[in-house]
């Protein structure tokens, strides 16, 4: 192998609410090709946002007497404005919260004020807008009752915004290998890291469809990942197993355990926990809304409806044609993600700082 090619572009910054495990991706990625200065806006209470617009200020001026002209910003928000009145070049990357409105579900940037105006601002005035997924831009939520019709950062906004490109989340295939065929493989499982009961993350993951839908299909067992706390959820029929958040190498044991990987949610953008599954050979159930469908296409289910019978009815639909759980068609399955690669990310992330000229 020879060596990795450096570019024009050899310090960035990088800002992001947290060190989420797509950001981690994106920071590894980019130090090998640059120079990375990273900083987690931290949200918390609204009194704290001056004191960590404040902290942001510092970190960006430290960036720029250290020669930084780009900045990364992960999520729309309040931690894109200063980057953008200092002056730097703000490629803002849009994942999915910034980019619609689900009041129903207390989920969205675009629901409240005075964030739907910074969105709108930071969407004009950015250097270019990277969401993760085309569709981001525009899109019709036909699923929920939770938001509107029409949502997207384009809609939403409702004016011309910055230049948009395209560029979806990259995946390391060696870390999600295909177990042997002859291994069992039995049961659906969904990730939804920081899910509570009650909470955004629970209903906007669908966990109260899959926990209904469990109540129906008493002989399948469910095993939800990465709730922030298990005691909550005492109360969920016998044949649903939860757990709180597990290492990257437990989560593929256990996506290599089941059968079936169920993404009922309300919101996503481009779901790395669906494409992470999908790597591993399960069978994806989505909903009909943003990335998914088109994700799974041909090979998975697409609800079209949010409701608990829609999802037993695509659970269904698998497990009564034995062709669909076949190895062969997993092995389909883990080829639709594997070409979206972390390196291919970051050789276009790169490549559009560098259209924008160097340092």
């Amino acid at each position: 192998m020879g060596p990795v090619k450096r570019h024009n572009i050899m310090k960035v910054a990088y800002c992001a609410p947290q060190a989420f495990h797509f950001v981690r991706k994106d920071v590894e990625g980019l130090r090998t090709r640059c120079t990375v200065l990273l900083h987690l806006f931290e949200h918390g209470a609204k009194w704290m946002l001056p004191i960590n617009l404040a902290a942001q200020l510092l970190f960006l001026l430290k960036a720029r007497m250290a020669g930084v002209r780009h900045v990364f910003i992960h999520f729309g928000g309040y931690h894109a404005l200063l980057p953008i009145l200092l002056g730097f070049r703000t490629h803002v990357i849009i994942a999915g919260s910034d980019a619609c409105s689900f009041p129903g579900i207390n989920y969205g940037g675009f629901r409240k004020q005075p964030l739907a105006s910074v969105l709108r601002f930071v969407y004009r005035q950015a250097a270019t807008l990277l969401p993760v997924h085309a569709c981001l831009e525009h899109f019709t939520n036909a699923y929920s009752d939770h938001g509107p019709t029409a949502q997207g950062y384009g809609t939403l906004t409702g004016a011309a915004t910055a230049l948009s490109v395209a560029i979806p989340y990259g995946f390391d295939a060696m870390r999600w290998p295909l177990p042997e065929a002859s291994v069992t493989r039995q049961g659906a499982v969904c990730v939804a890291y920081g899910a509570r009961w009650n909470d955004a993350v629970h209903y906007r993951k669908g966990l109260d469809k899959i926990i209904a839908c469990a109540a129906l299909v008493p002989d399948l067992q469910f095993t939800i990942v990465g709730v922030a706390d298990i005691s909550g959820y005492g109360g969920v029929p016998k044949n649903v197993t939860v757990m709180g958040r597990v290492s990257p190498e437990r989560l593929h044991d256990l996506l290599t355990q089941h059968s079936l990987y169920l993404q009922p949610s309300v919101m996503e953008g481009l779901p790395n926990a669906v494409c992470e599954a999908m790597l591993s050979g399960c069978v994806p159930v989505v909903s009909n809304i943003t990335s998914m469908p088109s994700i799974v296409h041909g090979l998975g289910e697409v609800m079209q409806h949010h409701e608990a019978d829609d999802l037993k009815a695509a659970i269904e639909r698998i497990l009564g044609d034995p062709e669909r759980t076949s190895s062969s068609t997993r092995s389909k399955i883990r080829d639709r993600i594997a070409p979206l690669t972390i390196e291919e990310r970051i050789t276009a992330l790169l490549s559009v700082m560098e259209q924008h000229g160097p340092e």
